[in-house]
């Protein structure tokens, strides 16, 4: 049915499911319309729901997608809802033209860096990225612009300023309450509002055919986590379902899995209703996440990331966790980070010293690998370890050179409930007087956090010419990795392999790092410093906008590392002098 056929006083009839698996009957009494009143020729009919528990619970969270049928014409979606505290179910009504013909435009979605994401991130970060992303959905629809023509009642526009997408019913399992909530609060902008639904066996639904008014799922990380959204099916054609009739995240493009899904019951609330409900079996992909409906296609399963986890207590027995997390070019790494953290949260104590050592692999297919291998120790190390190893997911999905797509991350966490960190003291070279070719031992002294003390003892070679002063480095990996960005490697990667290596090249918080650094003119070229080079190169280098060059004035001349099995702190330089070989 179209708009232009809506009339005041119309009744329509809606379908959904309240509670359980039998969809329910509901009356819908036709208000009026708004034209353009999301948009250029986005329309928004409004009625006033009755029926089942609305007059108790008003338009509730999970109803959005709710088909509404006249003389048993499909109409549009129930899709908006008055903000909190409404008096009566007054619910927007999305058309269904307008669903069909977003969800039905295809196209791939690049990556972007519109999030403006620095690795690593501490846990604040990335709520408050999910928070950017979710603000861009949840809109309220606001006063009115000049010129929208109402079509009934003038007393229609002025709901408009407190009508918003009734967002979609978040489910969540498996999550701390605490890092649970706060992902709430960082969605809630988006208007997903929910809990912890943890269904038995039985609950879980298993279906392969969706009718209108049935309920659907959306996940965003599922297994032994779960986190997605659910809401209301509008329309079946084929295999092409449509639903919700506002966005989930307005991703547009997007790859997320398709689940039958379970309503357990309804919320009453005077601030927000909602329906409770639980995901079950994958059953095809949602592939669109547009402004006025969500959508997919029943049958294929999506491509996501599979996170394989272990972690190993030094007290008890090993557990072993399976996630999948949605493939996108925002949100893979960002919830990678939460399904990682939010395990250790609920397994770790959160005070006190933890030391975690981390050891797996970050697979991209047949675009390469990257090792990880690192240690964390103190207060922070669950941030600090989430972050870490999450990494390369946020550097891969938004380069700039090829298009790829992390396949699994693989982790393993052996954890001690102790602090196993030690700080550079002290570094001295076995001379005052280094001589230019030859080999020195060099001493770095590193006192035990409540510990003793110990001196680690690695050869360093000099370069055969005397140079006027050198600096020798000894650092943790934080800080070299802070010098290397500043002033020994700025440049950027300019391809997919260099940008691999540099991800297979970071420093490891439990070794001691060695630079012998040189004043030397020269620049960076995808990672690699070209030192010494005459002017003339230099001018060519800086001119060429293909090619990815930034100058330095400091040169590694040798670098040199070696573990210590804890978490090392701190630096020291040694200003030295080299003198000629006899």
């Amino acid at each position: 049915m179209s708009v232009a056929e809506v009339e005041p006083g119309m009744v329509a009839i809606g379908r959904t499911v309240f509670a359980g698996a039998e969809k329910e009957e509901f009356r819908a009494h036709i208000i009026g319309v708004l034209r353009s009143a999301v948009g250029p020729g986005r329309d928004l009919v409004l009625a006033r729901l009755e029926g089942g528990p609305l007059a108790e619970t008003g338009v509730m969270q999970g109803m959005s997608g709710s088909p509404v049928y006249v003389d048993g014409r499909l109409l549009g979606a129930v899709s908006y809802a008055l903000g909190a505290f409404p008096k009566e179910p007054i619910a927007g009504i999305t058309p269904i033209a307008e669903m069909l013909g977003a969800v039905d435009f295809g196209g791939q979605r690049p990556a972007a860096r519109d999030l403006d994401l620095s690795w690593p991130l501490t846990p604040d970060d990335v709520y408050a990225a999910l928070g950017r992303v979710a603000e861009r959905a949840g809109a309220p629809l606001g006063p009115l612009p000049g010129g929208v023509r109402v079509v009934g009642p003038r007393a229609v526009a002025d709901l408009a300023p407190a009508l918003r997408p009734i967002g979609a019913a978040m489910v969540l399992s498996g999550f701390d309450p605490i890092v649970g909530s706060r992902l709430q609060a960082a969605l809630a902008p988006a208007g997903v509002v929910g809990g912890q639904a943890t269904p038995s066996p039985g609950d879980r639904p298993r279906r392969d055919v969706l009718e209108p008014g049935d309920p659907v799922g959306m996940t965003l990380v599922r297994g032994d986590l779960e986190s997605g959204a659910t809401g209301t099916v509008t329309h079946v054609d084929g295999d092409r379902v449509y639903a919700f009739g506002h966005p989930f995240l307005n991703l547009g493009p997007t790859e997320m899995a398709m689940t039958a899904a379970h309503v357990l019951t309804y919320l009453p609330s005077l601030d927000v209703s909602m329906k409770i409900a639980a995901m079950g079996e994958v059953i095809g992909t949602m592939g669109q996440d547009r402004a006025t409906a969500v959508g997919g296609t029943l049958g294929r399963a999506p491509k996501e990331l599979e996170v394989r986890l272990t972690l190993a207590p030094e007290r008890g027995a090993e557990r072993d966790f399976t996630f999948y997390v949605l493939q996108d070019p925002q949100l893979t790494a960002l919830f990678a980070y939460v399904a990682v953290f939010n395990t250790l949260v609920a397994y770790e104590r959160q005070t006190g010293p933890l030391t975690i050592r981390a050891t797996g692999s970050v697979s991209f297919g047949d675009d390469g690998m990257v090792a990880l291998d690192n240690f964390f120790s103190g207060p922070a190390a669950v941030g600090m370890a989430a972050s870490s190893l999450t990494n390369a997911l946020g550097a891969a999905t938004v380069n700039d050179f090829k298009a790829v797509t992390p396949e699994r991350l693989d982790l393993r966490l052996e954890i001690s409930e102790r602090q196993e960190t030690t700080t550079i003291e002290r570094a001295w070279l076995d001379t005052t007087r280094p001589v230019a070719g030859a080999t020195h031992m060099l001493h770095v002294l590193l006192r035990d956090y409540q510990g003793g003390t110990e001196t680690v003892s690695l050869p360093v070679t000099m370069p055969a010419r005397a140079r006027s002063s050198l600096t020798l480095l000894v650092s943790d990996a934080s800080t070299l990795a802070a010098r290397e960005q500043r002033d020994l490697r700025p440049g950027r990667p300019n391809s997919w392999p260099s940008l691999l290596e540099r991800l297979n090249d970071q420093p490891r918080n439990n070794r001691v790092y060695v630079r012998l650094i040189a004043s030397s003119t020269g620049t960076v070229v995808a990672g690699e410093t070209l030192p010494a080079l005459p002017p003339s190169v230099l001018s060519v280098l800086g001119s060429d906008t293909t090619v990815s060059s930034a100058p330095v004035t400091q040169t590694v001349i040798g670098a040199w590392d070696q573990g210590v099995g804890r978490a090392v702190h701190g630096s020291r330089e040694l200003t030295i002098t080299l003198v000629a070989r006899d």
